[in-house]
């Protein structure tokens, strides 16, 4: 699965709440039954959208949940460490990053698919980079000069991290992936700036979140690679 949600357990938080404000007059009178408060954390991207549509329609305050969502542009990586500290209940984040994250310790469970299809993830370089194709990252210099491509990436086990590794491996083989550098920037902005000011070679980042910057021509997708999983 593209998405998954995971969490640690149902807790109190701060964080805004996705209620209307009739909503939260209605549940304030609400007298036998203490609204839960769920905090729930997601990537500011389409996916989400549901989530934010059924909190204002008040769908969530009619089952006596108060959701306080918080968004993550860092990804994955961040919903994660989030998981771990006790900052969220609920993340929804890619099966790859949090499965990663179990295997090393995170006590947060599966509980649940979000997103069933595999996410295309897109290859992206800036405007005036030389490269025209994916393949291309693997076979020349870097722009640096280094042997190697350096890949933006959000976080060190995100999914612009392990998908830099699947892409490597399936273009050029194990050599290839294995010699992949990486600029940590956070963020999608923080990629912008990398790719702007040449720290970075490419950056991967689902295909239609980054469509505005390639439609907009900061950048350009040189490839795709679709998660084999």
């Amino acid at each position: 699965p593209r998405l998954i949600q995971a969490g640690l357990g149902a807790g109190l938080g701060a964080g805004p709440s996705l209620l209307g404000e009739s909503k939260r007059r209605s549940m304030r009178r609400m007298s036998s039954t203490a609204a839960r408060v769920l905090r729930v954390g997601g990537v500011p991207e389409h996916f989400n959208a549901p989530w934010h549509t059924a909190a204002k329609a008040g769908l969530f305050a009619e089952r006596g949940i108060d959701v306080r969502w918080t968004d993550f542009p860092g990804g994955t990586g961040a919903m994660a460490k989030a998981l771990r500290d006790g900052e969220l209940d609920v993340a929804i984040l890619l099966t790859e990053g949090i499965v990663a994250d179990i295997h090393r310790g995170n006590p947060a469970r599966l509980v649940g698919t979000y997103v069933s299809s595999p996410l295309t993830w897109g290859i992206h370089v800036a405007a005036d980079s030389p490269l025209t194709d994916a393949a291309q990252l693997y076979s020349q210099p870097a722009g640096d000069g280094g042997a190697s491509p350096r890949f933006a990436v959000s976080r060190m086990t995100s999914g612009s991290h392990l998908m830099a590794f699947v892409d490597a491996q399936q273009r050029a083989g194990k050599a290839a992936a294995a010699s992949l550098r990486f600029e940590i920037v956070g963020s999608l902005e923080g990629a912008r700036e990398a790719l702007r000011e040449g720290r970075a070679d490419g950056f991967m980042w689902e295909k239609f979140t980054t469509k505005p910057l390639v439609d907009s021509g900061e950048w350009r997708r040189v490839g795709e690679c679709v998660t084999p999983w």
